[in-house]
């Protein structure tokens, strides 16, 4: 077996945590102001604005008026209500379905963990606050160089060494007379390393920085060829600015908080491949993961839970000629994982690469960082429920909506298929035929037989407000980069005719 340590491979994932999970408690067992509440589930005031901002909404609720809001609280409870109406939906002894609950709960678990022990902890003084405000305003000019690995990093230092120049060495390795050049402004996400060499008071133009590592192995080399300053002017835009530079400096010392907090951790773990087994699994893999988007997709769990999020987690050991599950493809510090324990655990943790596009060459080195990330969210995962975050309020209401999402969605369509079968002219109905003579009834009925359990705080309702500008929001570097589960597409009625309307104190 060759050996690697934990720590050298380790990839990061930072600043995702509070896209999600950032509300405050209000109560211990409810996390955020209560908007509705349907039997034993919860949907909070933040729970109305992410379903409602973070996804897609259909055209018939897309805007930001009085009806479509009520829509939108109607499609939700409508949720709520398809869930609790089957407790014995197939989904819930579904094994796939349930790890991918289980690994959407994890998830939520290894972003509070980022939380409470990084985010929440940082502190930034005034003086670093001034320095970073004044620096917001550039929009640096640059020109650059990727290299390829570390001796492409020595070989360059070496020449600058020598005393070539950066336009010099540059076009001597790129063969071309041109060299790239790109803006970047503070709050770029870069690397923090960039970041920390080019925002500072002692850049001047003409410098040259680098080389800095720039991920996936390689390194960058800029040269500062000037900036530009745009100062905020109205008080508006100033107040505004303040909070967006302070807000990103939290997110910088956040991020290297939690670096040194994962560092100590893996302290002293190491992860060995069985290399006869992970040269092969490498290959099967390679052929699985590297084919066409298009032949990919024909293979991707089509599941109905899953039609979403394309979680590809090809069994490999399934394959002719596949390697035997019982066969170990690493260990951690003497803890064996076989191949079909591996699998097993991608149910719920997919592999996360780092490097997007790559050649068959390059994709057993991936596949190992891959792994090794797998391996380090294993352990931030055991520290989480050591923490017992499995019981923290903002992780049960966020793994619940994940999962009432999924069981309404299985109902609706499951009820459409028998429902439009016995309706001859059903198929030329588009999606608002369809829910207007087939789910508003239904939901009708439904909202009816739970009425008493059903609360709904209409002051809260009135305050709020929905933009209306369509928007995605995914998570990167994470194995689930939804956001919100999609709009449920539920009904299209807007009358709250139903329930108690009461103040949740």
């Amino acid at each position: 077996m060759n050996r690697i340590t934990i720590k050298a491979v380790l990839g990061i994932i930072f600043g995702t945590a509070l896209l999600v999970l950032a509300s405050c408690e209000k109560q211990p067992d409810v996390a955020g102001e209560v908007l509705a509440m349907v039997g034993d589930r919860v949907i909070t005031k933040e729970d109305f604005l992410r379903r409602a901002e973070y996804t897609l909404r259909p055209a018939y609720c897309s805007g930001d008026g009085y009806i479509h809001r009520k829509i939108v609280l109607n499609s939700l409870i409508s949720e709520k209500l398809l869930s609790l109406e089957t407790p014995d939906s197939p989904l819930r002894s579904e094994a796939d379905f349930q790890a991918y609950i289980q690994g959407r709960q994890e998830q939520s678990m290894r972003q509070w963990l980022f939380k409470q022990q990084a985010y929440d902890k940082v502190e930034i003084d005034s003086a670093s606050l001034i320095e970073a405000y004044q620096l917001a305003n550039r929009t640096y000019n640059l020109q650059f160089i990727t290299l390829p690995d570390s001796n492409a990093a020595h070989a360059w230092q070496s020449a600058i060494n020598d005393g070539y120049d950066f336009l010099g060495v540059a076009t001597a390795l790129t063969g071309t007379d041109s060299v790239p050049a790109r803006p970047m402004t503070w709050f770029d996400r870069e690397d923090e390393h960039i970041h920390t060499a080019l925002f500072n008071n002692q850049i001047r133009k003409g410098d040259v920085v680098g080389p800095l590592p720039a991920g996936e192995g390689q390194y960058i080399v800029m040269r500062v060829n000037g900036w530009t300053s745009t100062p905020a002017i109205t008080d508006t835009d100033m107040s505004q600015q303040w909070e967006d530079v302070h807000t990103r400096l939290v997110e910088i010392n956040a991020d290297a908080r939690y670096l040194n907090y994962v560092a100590s951790i893996m302290a002293g773990k190491e992860m060995h491949m069985n290399k006869p087994v992970f040269k092969s699994y490498s290959l099967k893999a390679a052929e699985e993961y590297l084919q066409s988007a298009e032949d990919k997709k024909k293979l991707l769990n089509q599941a109905v839970w899953n039609e979403e999020e394309q979680i590809f987690t090809a069994e490999l050991g399934d394959l002719p000629g596949g390697i035997p599950g019982d066969a170990v493809l690493f260990d951690v510090d003497g803890d064996s994982w076989t191949v079909d324990r591996f699998e097993k655990y991608l149910k719920k943790h997919p592999l996360v690469f780092r490097k997007k596009n790559m050649t068959y060459k390059e994709f057993p080195e991936q596949l190992k960082f891959a792994i090794a990330d797998l391996v380090r969210d294993h352990f931030l995962t055991q520290k989480a429920y050591d923490l017992e975050y499995d019981k923290v309020a903002n992780i049960r209401q966020a793994t619940q909506v994940w999962e009432d999402h999924y069981i309404s969605r299985h109902a609706r369509n499951s009820y459409l298929r028998t429902a439009m079968s016995a309706v001859s002219d059903s198929l030329n109905l588009d999606e608002v035929g369809i829910l207007e003579r087939f789910m508003d009834p239904l939901i009708d009925s439904l909202q009816a037989k739970y009425s008493d359990q059903i609360f709904i705080d209409t002051d809260l309702f009135e305050s709020l407000e929905l933009s209306n500008v369509p928007m995605m929001v995914s998570t990167r570097n994470v194995p689930f980069p939804l956001a919100v589960p999609g709009f449920p597409r539920l009904t299209t009625d807007n009358k709250l005719n139903y329930g108690q309307k009461q103040a949740m104190n």
